[in-house]
């Protein structure tokens, strides 16, 4: 979901406003506001929008388990994060940049109660079964069947 998208460069420190990162996705602060308002703030009217370090929101993101790629809800922010993070890291294993250690920190994390691949034989295994390539993006718009 491209609010999640803003919100996390904001976070990432990508952008340094909200506006900017609502630009650079390709959304607006208007849908921030009403899609995800409890994760910006304001202090006063005309007061600079800030994005809090964390929310409660769940989304639907494609991950890849032991049971292979699949569609699940991630749970408030740090879920979602750890999803794309586990994604980048996967892909760049994959690509050589970095070594089969690399997924070792996802070794019994979770999201949306299933467990990540931590293993490089295992991951090594999904992707010539194909696995890997019906990944296609994060976040799943909700009239996506899972």
């Amino acid at each position: 979901m491209k609010c999640f998208g803003a919100l996390n460069r904001v976070r990432r420190g990508e952008a340094k406003t909200i506006s900017e990162a609502a630009r650079a996705e390709g959304t607006t602060l208007r849908a921030i506001r009403e899609l995800v308002p409890k994760a910006i703030t304001q202090k006063r009217p005309g007061g600079r929008i800030q994005v809090t370090p964390t929310d409660r929101y769940s989304a639907r993101v494609q991950i890849l388990a032991y049971d292979g790629s699949l569609t699940t809800t991630a749970r408030g922010s740090r879920e979602r994060d750890l999803a794309g993070q586990h994604r980048a890291t996967f892909m760049r294993v994959l690509g050589g940049v970095e070594p089969k250690s690399a997924l070792e920190q996802y070794r019994g994390k979770k999201v949306g109660g299933h467990e990540l691949v931590s293993d490089y034989s295992q991951l090594v295994a999904l992707a010539k079964a194909g696995a890997v390539g019906q990944l296609e993006t994060l976040y799943v718009s909700p009239d996506v069947a899972a």
